[in-house]
This record gives C-alpha cells, structure tokens and sequence, in this order.
C-alpha cells in the first residue's frame, strides 16, 4: 500500500523531470555533421558559380583527402606531362596569358627599348665593405631532368617554403622536401602524384609554397587546369607526414583561372588569380578556411571579383609569429597592379570574409613617383650564346609583411645610361598611411636582371634575389639586400649564389624562350635567416630543357630579434591619388568591356544561414591558434511540437 503511495508520488515527479530534459536538449546546439552541413548547402542560393561575378559566400565548401606522403613515390611517370602534351599538340605554351594582346604588349617593349638614361636608378655598387648578404646553407635543388618523373616541363616557376627544420622547394610540377642542411628527405614528387587521390587535382601548373608561422603547418597549393585551385595542408609541423589536400573551383570550362599566388593570413589562407576568356577578364581573390583545413574538416572558401582595370591580385604573407609582430586584429590586405601601366597599383582592405565580407579599396600608390623612375615594359634578355629568353612584364612579384609594413618587388625596363635592360624595383608601404615610407631601383649597364622576389628580417632589413644575365654570361642566381639603416632608395652589393653553366634552351621551337614566371626569397620563423629558391641556365645532359634550381640560406647584418610585442594590423584611412604625369597613354589599359558591373560589393542577401561554424569540431591540439570560443555557434529552436505534446500530456499525469 505505502509502495503504491510512493509511486504514484514518483512516477509524475519523473515525467516532468524527464520533459524538462528534452526541452533543454531541444534548446542547445548539437555539434553538425559533414552530411548535415552539405544537406544546409543544398538550400544556398541556386546559380553561384566560381566564375560567376558575385562573390562566393559561406555555404560553399570544399571536403578533404588525406594524403601520406610517406606512401607517394618518388619520380612516378606522368603520361600527361608538358612534353608529351606538347608533343601531341594538346598544348600552346605560348598561349597569352599577358593582360594585354602581344600588339599593344609589343607596342610597349619599343617605347621601353627607346627610354632615355635615368639619373634616378641606383647602379649596383661593388667592392668590400658593403653588406651583401652572408651566405650560409647552400645546394643545387631539382632541375628539368627530375620534375616531372621522366617527362619534362617549362618553365621552372620555382616557390619555397621554410619552417623550423624543414625546407620544401616546389617547380613546375614537383615538390621535394629537405632538412637544414640540404639534405633530401622527400622526393621529388610530382603533385600528379601527390594530388591524385582528388580527382579535381588534373593538369597542374603554377606552384605556390607557403609555411604558416602562427600554426606550424605548411601549405602547397596549385592551379588545376585552369578551373580549380588545389590547397594542400601538412598535418603537422612535420611535412613528410600526412597531409589535408582540398580543391576549390575557381574557374570554368568558360574562363581561365592563372597566376595563382597565395598568402597566409590571420584568419585564412588568401589567394589572388587572373581571369581569361579568349583576353584578360578580371582579376578575383579568394579567401580558404585556414583552421578548418588544418583539422581536417569540410573548408568554406569565399570569392572578391576586382573587376578588369586591376591584375595579380597579390595577398599580404604575414611574418613575425615567433617575434610577437604577428597582427592580431584587422584586415586582411591585397596589392594589385592598376591599369597595367607599370605605375599604378591598389591596395584593397579585405575585413572578415567568412563574416561580414567587406571588400574596400584603401590606397592608391605610384611607384613611377615613388622611385623617380618612369617604368618601361621588361624587355627580352641575352645569354652569353644561344637565344634570348622572355623577360615578361612589370607585373608585381610579391607582397610581404613584416612589423607593419608591406614591402614588394618585381622588375620593369630602366634605362641605367648606356641602354634599357631589366632593373629591380622594390618598395615598403606604410599600411596606416598607404604611402611609401622608401623605394628603390637597382641596376647596372648591359645587365639584365628579372624574376626578383624579397624577404624582409625582424630587424627590418630586407634581401632579394633574382635571375642576371647578359650578353657575356649565361643566366645565374643572384642576391643583394639593404640594411634597415642605409640610405633610402638603396640596395647593396650583390652575391653570386650560383653561375650559369650553359645556354639555355628547350624543346621550345622559336625564342624568345619561356624563362619563367617568379622566384621565391622567404625568412625562416627565426626572424633572421633568409632562403631564396633561385632559377639558374644548367648542363641538364639534354636540349628538351637546361633550366636548374638553386637553393641558398643567408642573413644579413647581426640581426638580433626584438623582445615580442603583438601589433595590430594597421587600419587604413588614407587613400592617394596616383600621379598621372608619370602614366603611359591610355591606349595600353585593357579595354573597359572586360570589367564585370558592380561586382565587387558583397550582397549580404546571398549568405545563407550556414557559416563555417557549422564545420564539426575537431581536436585543437596541432592548432596553436584554432580556438572554439571565436566561432559563433547557430542559433538553436525549440521544437514546439515538443513542448506542446509534454504540456497535454503533464494534466493527465498529475491527475
């Protein structure tokens, strides 16, 4: 009798202890599924496709492979190498891929070839007590015989990407890894090796190389037959290890997506491209997940159109984790060059992609003002014997940052007094004024300097590296540098990294032959050491291709790194007004047709409901940055059939 008491007390006191327990469960969020978070991206707006003029909004995502590379073989035959494409006629490598039609580029060189001396560029100095960097490590890298498993390709397009014990040299279209002291622990491995468990990873060309300072992973990413950009993430600091490999669309059948070059940011890994159709279309710069990539997880990725009057987009690649000059708020900054002029060139701020994706143009600079030296198109260069070899244009090669400045390079023509040959132009913006704190152009007579890309250390001094040739030497690596304390507008001596050993040549039919399209100087996490991939004319043992990569480590001054302070990313409020005194006539500037309308204001009322925060959480131990407590989770509804069906029901009970 008391038992039958007992429970009818405790059976109701239960049901309603139960119904509060569902009813919180319904109120909280839930981790999501992969599958549940493709089922939301179902619902996105219909028609938003990579070569679409709207950008790409948050919905979108991409699913990763993983990859051990200590599985992947080394030197494994593509059939579908260059040469055997070339071979078959499924391939032009002469191909435009020039903002400009080959007329008006032509029209350029004439004038370049015609430039009058200039008083404003610096000859290279020589001789002792100068500061040419210190060369330390040093050892011949893959060249045309080993970047292809047998097959060939050209040009090299060599990148790099150092860590703390680590180097990885990648070329078109292989990779291989090494220890500090030179010596080869993976590869080379062709990235149709690496990539082909993705099946959009097909037809690679144009490498990029990065090493992300904050989080200790390195990233490789390449273009994919003009239609996607193939990202691939180490798992962990250690790159002969497992690996995250992930394809993006960035083009169509219908537009050519080029020139991809990447840069790590706060937030993402941010990426820029020239758009084709039958002539230059636009240029568009895209914004990948970085921490969803790193734990394996299904990556949001986020697209800005430019529009057709800027080209090579260039992302800011942000230094100084270990020196505490990491930014730690801001946006993320983008450099372009402006109506192909050699002159004229954007900086666009791009603020939290994945959020409220505002995209602004914030400074204009002129780099014709900044140096005193009104640029000419680059020219085609000489060798000691054999053909000329193609000195492409004055497009920008890179775009580093480092204690609050961005500092960047490339090449024009110049005219040092005795003839226009190919200079070295670098520059370091101030990104709170977008103005140039200092600028230079480096050059000497009848020596033609081309391909340069630059590092900057912790101390402020920067190196830069480059191929020289002339008509008295065969194409060799080179590198020179400034301290943070010599005269503005300069640079130091210059050091022989590695001499040319021959004339260059390939199975290329006609000249001037394809010497490349960029190098790659970066600074090790130290702060102080800098490492610059070079390209160099080599005895390969064939004429299908005698192109060779050199790899260097070196410093300069006595660097010591400052005691770490973290600082923002500087907030631009200044925009200037390009000099038009120093730019070319508008008959060079791509035609008003190729600029999409409107395109580069994000439309909120695209986003759907599904942010990145939906990717599943995955554990944070390789991350040293990834944090949940900075992902807003969704907002969760209570089922109110649930409620309902328990408030009928709780009336019955207590009677």
């Amino acid at each position: 009798m008391h038992i039958r008491k007992l429970l009818r007390f405790i059976l109701p006191i239960s049901i309603i202890v139960l119904g509060i327990w569902f009813l919180l469960l319904a109120s909280g969020p839930a981790p999501e599924s992969v599958a549940r978070q493709q089922a939301l991206q179902s619902y996105a707006p219909n028609g938003i496709q990579a070569d679409a003029s709207m950008p790409l909004v948050p919905g979108q995502f991409s699913e990763p492979v993983v990859v051990d590379l200590s599985t992947i073989p080394a030197g494994v035959y593509d059939p579908n190498n260059q040469l055997d494409r070339w071979n078959r006629g499924e391939i032009d490598i002469f191909e435009n891929d020039g903002i400009i039609s080959e007329v008006e580029q032509n029209a350029l060189r004439a004038a370049s070839a015609n430039l009058a001396p200039d008083a404003q560029v610096q000859l290279a100095p020589s001789g002792p007590g100068l500061s040419a960097p210190t060369v330390g490590v040093s050892f011949d890298s893959m060249d045309y015989t080993e970047c292809c498993g047998g097959g060939g390709n050209v040009p090299p397009d060599p990148e790099l990407a150092v860590g703390p014990d680590h180097v990885i040299a990648v070329v078109n279209v292989a990779f291989e890894i090494y220890d500090k002291t030179g010596t080869s622990l993976v590869g080379p491995i062709t990235f149709d090796s690496f990539m082909s468990s993705n099946s959009a990873c097909t037809g690679v060309f144009d490498p990029n190389a990065l090493y992300d300072e904050s989080a200790d992973r390195y990233i490789l990413g390449i273009d994919a037959d003009g239609t996607d950009y193939c990202l691939a993430v180490s798992q962990t600091g250690d790159p002969t290890g497992s690996w995250f490999v992930y394809a993006f669309p960035t083009g169509s059948a219908s537009i050519f997506f080029d020139f991809p070059h990447a840069g790590v940011g706060r937030d993402a890994i941010y990426m820029g491209g020239n758009m084709f159709t039958s002539t230059f279309l636009d240029s568009r710069i895209w914004a990948f997940d970085k921490q969803a990539m790193y734990n394996g997880q299904a990556a949001s990725f986020v697209m800005q159109n430019l529009g057709g009057n800027d080209d090579t987009p260039q992302p800011l690649n942000l230094h100084g984790w270990n020196q505490g000059t990491w930014p730690t708020s801001g946006p993320h900054y983008i450099f372009t060059e402006t109506g192909y002029d050699g002159a004229n060139h954007t900086i666009w701020a791009w603020n939290d992609p994945f959020g409220t994706n505002s995209l602004t143009a914030v400074g204009s600079i002129n780099l014709n003002t900044a140096t005193g030296v009104t640029a000419g198109q680059t020219v085609s260069f000489p060798q000691l014997v054999g053909g000329t070899l193609e000195g492409n244009d004055f497009r920008p090669q890179d775009f580093e940052y480092r204690n609050g400045y961005a500092w960047t390079t490339g090449a024009i023509g110049c005219n040092p007094g005795s003839g226009t040959v190919n200079c070295v132009r670098w520059a370091q913006i101030d990104l709170t004024t977008m103005t140039v704190a200092d600028a230079g152009v480096y050059s000497s007579n009848g020596e033609y300097r081309s391909f340069p890309d630059l590092a900057v250390n912790a101390c402020d001094d920067m190196a830069i590296g480059y191929t020289k040739s002339s008509s008295s030497m065969f194409p060799g690596v080179f590198a020179t540098g400034r301290l943070s304390t010599d005269t503005a507008g300069t640079l130091q001596a210059e050091t022989l990294l590695k001499a040319g050993e021959t004339s260059y040549i390939s199975f290329e039919t006609s000249t001037p032959r394809r010497w490349g399209d960029y190098t790659e100087m970066t600074i090790a996490p130290d702060g102080v050491t800098f490492w610059y991939l070079g390209e160099y004319s080599k005895n390969t043992g064939t004429t299908q291709g005698r192109w060779g990569t050199y790899i260097a480590s070196m410093t300069l001054g006595s660097c010591t790194p400052p005691t770490p302070t973290p600082t923002n990313t500087p907030t631009a409020t200044v925009t200037n007004t390009p000099t038009a005194t120093n730019t070319p006539t508008a008959t060079n500037t791509p035609t008003a047709t190729n600029t999409p309308t409107a395109t580069n204001t994000p439309t909120p009322t695209n986003t759907p409901v599904v942010t990145v925060t939906n990717t599943p959480t995955a554990t944070a131990t390789n991350t040293p940055t990834a944090t949940a407590t900075n992902t807003p989770l969704p907002t969760a509804t209570v089922d109110p059939s649930i409620g309902e069906e328990f408030l009928l029901y709780l009336p019955l009970v207590i009677r």
